[in-house]
């Protein structure tokens, strides 16, 4: 009994040392102030215990927001992540997908960035990319899918706010022109100081770019699957514009807005060499397929990056563009459109018909095509104004109104080609002084202005102001004629 005591002993106690001293490297040091040290496994053991939780401390605290701005080349990202809705979500949220596996590789990848920074050898612009898994997971936006069309609320041009109609399922379930989606195609990660943010920019890029403007607008889904008209009534000079009595008779959307659209989003072949150096590469330039499903859905590259910007606004193409009519047949329209406009007459103040004053095309009016398709596609085509312009948007109350204004004005302008050409064959052979006739000459040279204006201008684009320009050229040619000499001057003494 005592042996198997002792050997039991013998066991536990090594040069006087209990078993678990030796376990954790401990050991006695006789006249020592601390009578307790360690030994060199302790050393070891002490050691991994600091690199363990030291490890698990600073992974931990490197998980944190803060910790990503102690790069400085991060703070941009931070202040705009800390100002967004998304300021309560951690980083790794959403720049890790879910499962531990995806976690350790982007804790990798963000200590390859760290060491990057340490050594000096990082890019100035951070690629980092979100993917659909990080937006849908279990806690955020895993029902967005299925919720159906919502009202993305934005800023018009005039700085009211717009309601859009939008619905994910369509856009991120279905190939959207032959291309996959992904969340931040739309959400850009960082734009304009703000990170997760949509830009309608993108949406005008694959809404527009390709399709027919003008008269012959296409817009992918309709203008109406978007926004629809304003409910309440718009204030004009003219007073009050209620877009539902239109829409009710089935007045199109471009008959009033064709400018709204500028620009054709394309994308120059020097844009890639910002990106790409290699021969290889800038080659397969005509490559869609392949560029958008290798840069927009296989990786986080922004359409902007690319597309040249489409503008989507009221008035957007009122200035003349590169390649439009505009660059070959200069001035073709100065005439109509002055005044329509209610600009370019002397003597009259400006005066922009009814129609220009509510933002109205030309094609609302200019419906009627003169020639037959076939000899169309040769000559090209022109449209010109009938009455049924007028019924298409007002209704039958302005049936007729057409001629009875091109009646109006052609009786004003006969009028007023009478008077002035009177005065000037009058001027024309009376003995004034030169500064009577420089005077009557003047007078004589604004009122033909005026009726050339109106004549060649078509009147009927602005009834109003035609009859002003008509009415003014009359009175210059009377003052003109008021210059002559009296009979009395003329009978000799």
């Amino acid at each position: 009994m005592n042996e198997e005591h002792e050997s039991r002993a013998a066991d536990n106690v090594t040069d006087g040392r209990p078993r678990w001293w030796r376990i954790l490297g401990l050991q006695r040091r006789d006249r020592r102030w601390w009578p307790i040290g360690l030994t060199l496994w302790g050393w070891v053991c002490v050691v991994s215990l600091v690199i363990v939780v030291g490890g698990v401390g600073f992974g931990e605290y490197s998980m944190q927001p803060d910790f990503c701005r102690s790069c400085h080349i991060m703070e941009p990202y931070y202040q705009a992540w800390h100002s967004s809705t998304h300021r309560n979500v951690p980083c790794q949220d959403c720049h890790f997908e879910p499962g531990w596996r995806n976690t350790l590789k982007g804790k990798y990848q963000a200590s390859a960035q760290v060491a990057k920074y340490v050594t000096r050898t990082y890019g100035t612009k951070p690629h980092a990319e979100i993917h659909d898994a990080s937006c849908l997971r279990m806690g955020c936006h895993e029902q967005r899918l299925l919720e159906g069309k919502e009202v993305w609320m934005v800023t018009a041009t005039d700085g009211e706010p717009l309601e859009l109609a939008f619905d994910h399922k369509p856009h991120l379930g279905k190939l959207r022109r032959g291309k996959q989606l992904r969340c931040v195609s739309c959400h850009s990660q960082i734009v304009q100081g703000e990170h997760l943010t949509v830009t309608t920019d993108t949406c005008f890029i694959c809404h527009f770019k390709g399709l027919q403007h003008g008269r012959d607008n296409e817009v992918l889904a309709g203008c109406r699957s978007c926004h629809d008209a304003p409910k309440q009534e718009i204030e004009m000079e003219l007073g009050l514009f209620d877009h539902e009595d239109y829409i009710t008779r089935g007045v199109a959307c471009e008959n009033c807005h064709s400018d709204s659209i500028r620009g054709d989003g394309d994308v120059p072949q020097q844009v890639c060499g910002s990106c790409h150096n290699k021969e290889e590469h800038l080659e397969r330039y005509q490559e869609t397929e392949f560029l958008h499903h290798h840069h927009m859905t296989e990786h986080k590259v922004e359409c902007t990056q690319c597309h040249i910007q489409i503008v989507h606004q009221l008035g957007a193409a009122s200035e003349a563009q590169p390649g439009s009519c505009a660059t070959c047949h200069g001035g073709t329209h100065g005439g109509p459109a002055a005044l329509y406009y209610g600009f370019g007459g002397r003597g009259v103040p400006k005066m922009p018909s009814p129609m220009s004053r509510a933002e109205v095309d030309c094609i609302a009016c200019h419906r009627h095509a003169q020639l037959p398709a076939p000899v169309a596609l040769v000559v090209g085509q022109t449209f010109t104004a009938v009455s049924d312009s007028c019924v298409y948007c007002h209704g039958t109350k302005y049936e007729g109104s057409l001629e009875e204004w091109r009646e109006k004005v052609a009786l004003s302008q006969t009028q007023s080609d009478e008077v002035c050409t009177q005065a000037a064959l009058a001027i024309m052979d009376a003995d004034l002084s030169r500064e009577a006739r420089v005077r009557a000459e003047i007078l004589l040279a604004d009122a033909d202005h005026n009726i050339r204006l109106v004549k060649l201008g078509h009147g009927v684009h602005n009834v109003n102001y035609a009859t002003a320009l008509l009415n003014a050229a009359t009175e210059f040619c009377r003052e003109a004629e008021g210059l002559l000499p009296s009979v009395r001057e003329l009978q000799p003494e």
